[in-house]
């Protein structure tokens, strides 16, 4: 039997589970983009792959594939060049990185969105967020090891995503701990991620190893061996 009679299968399954990485939606090849698309796909290229190699998630495929809630966006250009300025904008509004990290990760929590949660695992450790801490945030339960500021943004965020409502202490807290401007950055922040987790839900995008997983095990409680869906690397937000 010759080499060519053999089939690849490793590879016929590795490309399986890739194209599985865009949930309800295939992925989109960089070949197939529109000129809208392709203005879309460069500036996520120039932005996000950077950031994502940074914190150490996927954001794009070794094919060129753009994962997580990039593929989606890229359906709708327009929409994504808008989101693109306002979230440039919401970045440059000096919250720091820690703050941001947390902020982000308890959004995706509040949306058992296993997708995010992955991704900003490892930016949170990226930026020194304690494991203990993002295993509790994640799971749901007060996290400690956090500075004051950084406590008082989980805190707000949680109020705002999952209470719908701010008491009056919590907005002293927050207002004396980062200024109305920096407060209107975080809820700006918290509105940002709540689009994106909207996204991943809906199209039921799952983290790289719960490709071959029914939607139903892809929440972030059932992404095994790590809590709530806490994993040692990411995948990308």
């Amino acid at each position: 039997m010759s080499n060519s009679d053999i089939t690849d299968t490793t590879g016929s399954a590795a490309q399986g589970r890739a194209d599985r990485l865009g949930g309800r939606l295939p992925l989109l090849a960089p070949s197939g983009l529109d000129d809208e698309q392709r203005q879309v796909y460069d500036a996520l290229t120039h932005t996000v792959v950077p950031e994502a190699a940074e914190s150490g998630f996927t954001a794009r495929l070794d094919d060129g594939r753009f994962v997580g809630p990039f593929n989606a966006l890229l359906r709708a250009p327009k929409i994504a060049t808008g989101m693109g300025q306002w979230t440039s904008q919401i970045a440059r509004a000096g919250l720091a990185a820690d703050v941001r990290q947390v902020v982000i990760l308890t959004v995706g929590a509040a949306w058992s969105a296993a997708y995010e949660i992955d991704a900003h695992t490892s930016a949170a450790r990226a930026v020194g967020v304690p494991d203990a801490a993002i295993e509790a945030i994640v799971q749901r339960r007060p996290p400690r090891g956090l500075s004051e500021q950084v406590d008082v943004a989980h805190r707000l965020t949680t109020s705002l995503v999952v209470d719908h409502v701010v008491p009056d202490g919590l907005y002293r807290e927050a207002t004396a701990a980062f200024g109305v401007a920096e407060v209107v950055a975080i809820l700006s922040l918290v509105g940002q991620y709540q689009t994106i987790c909207s996204i991943l839900v809906c199209f039921q995008v799952p983290v790289p190893e719960l490709a071959d997983a029914p939607p139903e095990a892809r929440s972030p409680d059932r992404a095994g061996g790590h809590p709530q869906g806490v994993s040692n690397h990411g995948a990308t937000s």
